[in-house]
C-alpha cells in the first residue's frame, strides 16, 4: 500500500511507524486477517486503519483500498477513545454519524464495528474494523472474535515495529561507523598534510595519535609509537614541572603556550613553539592534545635582531653623547649648554631662585698655537676642561662654548658664590704646571636679575663682562653691573 503523510508535518515517531506499516512486506498476512474479520462478521468490508494526528490510512478488502480520509470524519476516531468493541448498528439513526460524508456520500456506510489496535506499552496504532452499507447486528461470539483478532493484529504490528526499529538501528549504526571511518580518514589526511607537529596523549602520557610531521621529526614510523610515552620516545624522563604543566592544562581547561628545545632524529636541537590544550574522547575521558611548530629559524632571526638592536642602541647612545659632548675636552658642547640654560632659566623664574653664568677665555691663546703648535694648544684646552670638571659643584654645568672659550652654568648661585667659584678656577689655573709657559684666563660673570629676559641675555651679559676683563689687562674676573 502507498503512504500519504500530511504536508510539512515533522517525521514524528507515529508517522515513521505509519510509513513502515503501510510500506512493509507482510501485506498478505494483514489482508488475511482483514478478510477473516469480514468473513466472521458477515460484512463485505473489513479493514485495518492506521492513524496519525490528522489522517487515517486503510489496509482493507478490495472496497476502499488505497484510500485515506480526514481523521475528524473517521469512525475509527471513536474506537480509539475507548477500550474494547465499538459498534454502530445503523448510522442513519445515530446522530454522531448521520451527516458523516462516509454515510451520506460514497460508500454510504450504515454499519460499523471496530476494536482499537495498540502495543503492549499502550501506544495506539489504529483500528481493526468491519463495515457494511446496510444496518446489521453482531452476535456476542462475533464481537468476541473481532476483539481476539484485534489483539492478533496488534501483536503482528508490534512485531513489525520492533523489527523495523532494529533494522533502522542497525542501518544507522552501519552509517555511523562508515561516517566515523570517513571522518577519521579525513582527520588523519588533514593532520598529515599540516606542517605542524600534532599529537594526542592520554592521562598517563601515552601517545594515542601523532601526525606525519611528528613522526618525521623524531624519525619514527606513523604508527610504531602509538601507546608509548615521552620517556620512550625522547629517551629521557620528563621533569616534575613538565608533568605539572600537562596536568594543569588537562584539569584547568586552558591552553598553554611555551617554547621548547627538542633534539630531532638527526641529533640537531631545534626550537619548537608548542600549544597544549585539553580534549575529550567519545567516552568523556580527558586527553592532552598538542600542536607544535618549528620556530628555529625565527628564534635565530630574533636573536640576530636583538643583537642588532643592542648594537644599534649602543651606537645611538654614542651618537647622543657625541651630539652633546665636546670631543676634545669631554665637556658638554655649546648645544647641550644652551638646552640646559633654557630649562634652568625657566625653573629659576618659576621658583624664584638664583642663577649665574661664567664665560672663560684663555689669554693670548693664539700665541700658544703659533709658538708651540696646535697640539700644544689642544692640550691646554683639555687640561683646562679637567680643571673646570674638578672645581665646579655637582649641579653646575661646565661646557666648551667655542674655540678657547668656556662657559659654566651655575644653578641656585648668585653673584657672590659665582665670583667665589671664578676665583677658585683662576687659582687652579695659576697653580697648574703648564708644559711650555704659564697660562692665565679671563672670566666674565652675570647673575639673574629682575630685568633678565631669558638665559641667552645672561650669556650676553657675561660676554660683555669678559670683554671688560680683557680690556682691563686680562687675568682677572669681572662681574656685569647690569
Amino acid at each position: 500500500m502507498s503512504t500519504q503523510l500530511a504536508e510539512n508535518e515533522d517525521p514524528s515517531l507515529k508517522e515513521i511507524w505509519t510509513q513502515e506499516l503501510l510500506d512493509s512486506q507482510p501485506e498478505q498476512e494483514c489482508d488475511e486477517l482483514v478478510n477473516l474479520a469480514a468473513g466472521i462478521c458477515g460484512t463485505p468490508l473489513g479493514l485495518v486503519t492506521l492513524l496519525n494526528d490528522r489522517l487515517q490510512w486503510f489496509r482493507s478488502t478490495d472496497w476502499l483500498k488505497r484510500r485515506q480520509t480526514p481523521r475528524e470524519s473517521a469512525f475509527c476516531s471513536y474506537v480509539i477513545r475507548q477500550h474494547g468493541l465499538f459498534v454502530v448498528t445503523d448510522s442513519f439513526t445515530d446522530p454522531r454519524f448521520a451527516t458523516n460524508p462516509l454515510v451520506t456520500d460514497d460508500p454510504g456506510l450504515r454499519f460499523f464495528a471496530g476494536v482499537p489496535l495498540q502495543t503492549g506499552s499502550g501506544q495506539l496504532l489504529g483500528t481493526l474494523a468491519v463495515m457494511d452499507t446496510v444496518p446489521r447486528l453482531l452476535t456476542e461470539e462475533q464481537g468476541h472474535t473481532l476483539e481476539v483478532l484485534g489483539r492478533q493484529v496488534s501483536a503482528r504490528l508490534e512485531l513489525l515495529l520492533q523489527r523495523t526499529a532494529l533494522e533502522q538501528a542497525l542501518k544507522e549504526k552501519e552509517e555511523s561507523a562508515a561516517g566515523l571511518r570517513a571522518s577519521e580518514e579525513l582527520f588523519r589526511a588533514f593532520m598529515n598534510a599540516s606542517p605542524f607537529m600534532s599529537y594526542i596523549k592520554d592521562s598517563a602520557g601515552r601517545l594515542l595519535f601523532y601526525n606525519r610531521s611528528f613522526a618525521q621529526r623524531f624519525g619514527v614510523s606513523e604508527y610504531a609509537w602509538l601507546g608509548r610515552t615521552d620517556e620512550q620516545l625522547l629517551q629521557r624522563n620528563p621533569t616534575a614541572s613538565d608533568r605539572l604543566r600537562n596536568l594543569e592544562v588537562m584539569v584547568g581547561d586552558q591552553i598553554l603556550e611555551s617554547e621548547e628545545q627538542i633534539r630531532g632524529a638527526n641529533g640537531e636541537i631545534r626550537s619548537l613553539r608548542s600549544f597544549k590544550f585539553p580534549c575529550y574522547d567519545s567516552a568523556g575521558n580527558i586527553l592532552l592534545a598538542g600542536v607544535a611548530v618549528d620556530v628555529s629559524e625565527e628564534v635565530a632571526h630574533m636573536a640576530e635582531l636583538e643583537r642588532y638592536h643592542r648594537e644599534l642602541e649602543e651606537a645611538n647612545n654614542r651618537l647622543r653623547k657625541l651630539a652633546v659632548t665636546d670631543e676634545l675636552t669631554g665637556l658638554r658642547n655649546r648645544r647641550a649648554f644652551e638646552e640646559r640654560l633654557v630649562m634652568e632659566f625657566s625653573m629659576a623664574r618659576r621658583r624664584k631662585r638664583e642663577l649665574a653664568v661664567l664665560l672663560l677665555d684663555v689669554d693670548d691663546f693664539k700665541k700658544v698655537n703659533d709658538r708651540w703648535g696646535h697640539a700644544a694648544g689642544d692640550e691646554v684646552l683639555r687640561r683646562l676642561g679637567r680643571i673646570l670638571q674638578t672645581t665646579v659643584r655637582l649641579p653646575d654645568l661646565p661646557a666648551r662654548y667655542g674655540g678657547e672659550e668656556f662657559a659654566v652654568l651655575l644653578p641656585e648661585s648668585g653673584q657672590e658664590s659665582a665670583l667665589g667659584l671664578a676665583r677658585r678656577v683662576m687659582e687652579r689655573v695659576a697653580s697648574e704646571r703648564w708644559d711650555n709657559a704659564p697660562l692665565t684666563i679671563s672670566i666674565g660673570m652675570a647673575a639673574l636679575n629682575d630685568s633678565s629676559m631669558d638665559g641667552f641675555q645672561l650669556v650676553e651679559m657675561a660676554d660683555e663682562a669678559l670683554y671688560a676683563a680683557k680690556r682691563a689687562g686680562k687675568n682677572r674676573v669681572v662681574a656685569h653691573n647690569g
